[in-house]
């Protein structure tokens, strides 16, 4: 990096060099101070190079002479500055004075042109309660601290897939004339367990991140055992309706068997999931079953699997007095004057049988 001041055509100028790319705290960079043309003639070596690093005297090497083809003479001097954080603010100044000279040649350089202060990364979490449950919305705010220059490109990543990027976020400048910055990602708890991290890329140096792991209590917890049920309804005169209920079980993969007997029952429908509002999972599957077959007592058992835990089974002994009697809906029986009819007919029939019983009995006694 070069900063220079020229004086009017003819009459000697001062420049000052610095290193070619920025540079961290910690590290001692060279600055190089030139100053000239000087006639040799008339130019006598009475001369003094002052360094100021802002208001301070700053340790210099020797100055000399340094002769080129026209006869002239140029003063050089070169001073190693050791580069702290706080000289974002700091700048350094190369003085060269001389009886000759009306006033002294002078020259300023930044050292925040010279200076890259890597920033600090963490990620805190922020939560409605005092545990991360499934299904809470967490903000998740990455802190970007004390850098220098303030451009930076800002990636937030969720099991290293990208999921925003900001190319150049809003900073805030520090009293010591660093930036810092934070941004907030909202991510909703699940009981898997993953990952956001947050990767900043600061002067094309390499990337920085910062990461958190999110899961929710379920998952914490371990492995949640289902519960099984089995119970039927009716479908038609000869079809029963059999469900298995499955609840609360983590993770979500489970085996569903249906067993009539000891084997194995076919035909069952897709079993449908359902999450619940703990991150557990339920489970229903339906069986539809021929109850016109006859047959000693019929047992159908529902069979789970889950997470390599014992089996776990639910029973139910198949009823089809549902289906003795199957009647449309809208079907109200027989109507009333019908059966009034058939009643009276029947009435009138047992009159007549008991009067002829009566009257035969007494004739037998007459004679």
């Amino acid at each position: 990096m070069l900063l220079e001041t020229d004086l009017n055509a003819g009459q000697p100028f001062i420049s000052l060099t610095g290193p070619s790319q920025r540079t961290s705290p910690g590290d001692s960079v060279p600055f190089n101070c030139t100053a000239g043309p000087f006639n040799s003639k008339d130019f006598s070596r009475d001369f003094n190079v002052t360094w100021l690093k802002d208001s301070d005297e700053h340790p210099a090497s020797a100055q000399r002479l340094v002769p080129d083809n026209e006869g002239n003479d140029f003063i050089t001097s070169k001073a190693w500055v050791t580069l702290t954080r706080q000289d974002v603010s700091s700048e350094i100044t190369c003085e060269v004075t001389h009886r000759a000279l009306v006033e002294p040649l002078k020259t300023t350089m930044n050292l925040s042109q010279v200076l890259r202060v890597v920033p600090t990364l963490k990620i805190t979490t922020e939560t409605s309660g005092t545990r991360v449950r499934v299904q809470d919305r967490v903000n998740l705010t990455c802190h970007v601290l004390h850098f220098y220059p303030a451009h930076l490109r800002l990636t937030w990543m969720e099991n290293r897939r990208m999921i925003q990027t900001l190319a150049s976020p809003q900073a805030t400048r520090n009293r010591d004339g660093t930036y810092s910055l934070e941004h907030t990602w909202q991510a909703e708890v699940t009981p898997e367990e993953r990952e956001f991290a947050c990767w900043v890329v600061h002067d094309e140096q390499p990337p920085l991140k910062a990461n958190v792991t999110l899961q929710g209590q379920v998952h914490r917890q371990g492995k949640v055992p289902p519960t099984v049920t089995v119970f039927q309804s009716s479908t038609s005169s000869s079809l029963v309706a059999v469900t298995c209920l499955v609840q609360r079980f983590y993770p979500q993969n489970v085996h569903l068997t249906w067993l009539e007997d000891c084997h194995t029952l076919k035909g069952a429908e897709q079993p449908t999931f359902k999450k619940n509002d703990d991150g557990s999972y339920t489970l229903e599957n339906l069986l539809l079953v021929n109850a016109s077959v006859r047959g000693p007592e019929r047992v159908l058992t529902c069979m789970v699997e889950h997470e390599g835990q014992p089996p776990k089974r639910a029973n139910l002994i198949l009823s089809t007095r549902a289906h003795t009697a199957y009647k449309p809906i809208g079907s109200t029986g027989p109507e009333m004057p019908a059966l009034i009819f058939v009643v009276f007919l029947l009435g009138l029939k047992v009159l007549l049988v008991m009067s002829f019983t009566a009257t035969y009995i007494c004739r037998r006694w007459n004679l």
